[in-house]
């Protein structure tokens, strides 16, 4: 079948689709098909909607995905479906491309996925009308943010905040959304704003990150909060590393702890 007659079925069990922990649900032309119906569908049929079922959930998560391979076979699998104009197959799509990013090695590699990313973006927010997509919002803001590291001379700091925030109040449940409001705040220096960002993410989901941790102690010393800064650092050090920012973020929270020259027996673990 031709890729015009599959994106046509495909219209058909859209919205049958939930993304998960996001509470966003798929909403295109065509009546959902239930399971039953689906099971009396060709076998390549029902593989491109599990395949699809599989990447929105996966990408609709609220942490980080960890393995390149599967961002890649997240990629291949929203790709076909870019045509569709869905507001959460493009978020994702740019997502991925901004997740596959932070792995590419090669700076004008990178330069391309996150421009890439941030035209899906743009696209998927332009479709949002009055039913608001927090992941859209995240996820271009985590764009801008990343495109900074590429140009050293871009800003988008007022850019980022904005959709932060609205991603915020959308989806009340991401602790992650909180954290990167955070980092946002942190590093325009408006420290009160940081912390009050960092406090409502572990309000959220507690320790969930030892980076929120790190963040959340630097930006009380910056305040002048040496003990309760020292408090956090030690429990970021102290907390389990699950990819790459988050052991930075140990490494970063023990280094502060030895600069302000609290004993390692207060905050190393003796092993057993």
């Amino acid at each position: 079948m031709s890729v015009t007659g599959n994106l046509k079925m495909f219209r058909r069990v859209l919205c049958r689709v939930a993304a998960a922990s996001a509470g966003v649900q798929l909403c295109a032309a065509g009546v959902a098909l239930t399971d039953k119906q689906l099971a009396k569908k060709p076998e390549w049929y029902r593989k491109d909607v599990h395949a699809l079922v599989v990447s929105l959930k996966k990408l609709g998560r609220h942490g980080f995905n960890t393995s390149p391979a599967a961002l890649n076979e997240a990629y291949e699998t929203l790709k076909k479906y870019e045509d569709l104009s869905n507001l959460d197959v493009l978020w994702r799509l740019a997502r991925v491309l901004t997740e596959k990013a932070f792995f590419c090695k090669c700076p004008k590699e990178k330069a391309h996925l996150l421009h890439e990313a941030k035209e899906y973006a743009l696209k998927a927010l332009s479709l949002e009308g009055e039913n608001r997509c927090a992941g859209a919002h995240k996820w271009y803001a985590i764009i801008l943010y990343r495109l900074e590291d590429v140009d050293k001379k871009a800003d988008y700091s007022e850019e980022v905040i904005k959709h932060l925030e609205m991603a915020a109040d959308l989806d009340k449940e991401d602790a992650y959304t909180a954290h990167l409001l955070g980092i946002a705040h942190h590093k325009k220096r408006n420290y009160a704003e940081a912390v009050a960002a960092f406090e409502k993410a572990e309000k959220i989901k507690a320790r969930f990150s030892p980076c929120n941790l790190y963040y959340m102690g630097a930006a009380l010393y910056a305040m002048g909060k040496k003990e309760e800064a020292i408090k956090n650092l030690i429990a970021a050090y102290r907390a389990h590393a699950h990819n790459e920012h988050e052991i930075k973020a140990r490494s970063e929270a023990r280094g502060m702890l030895l600069r302000l020259k609290v004993k390692p027996e207060d905050y190393e673990i003796e092993e057993y």
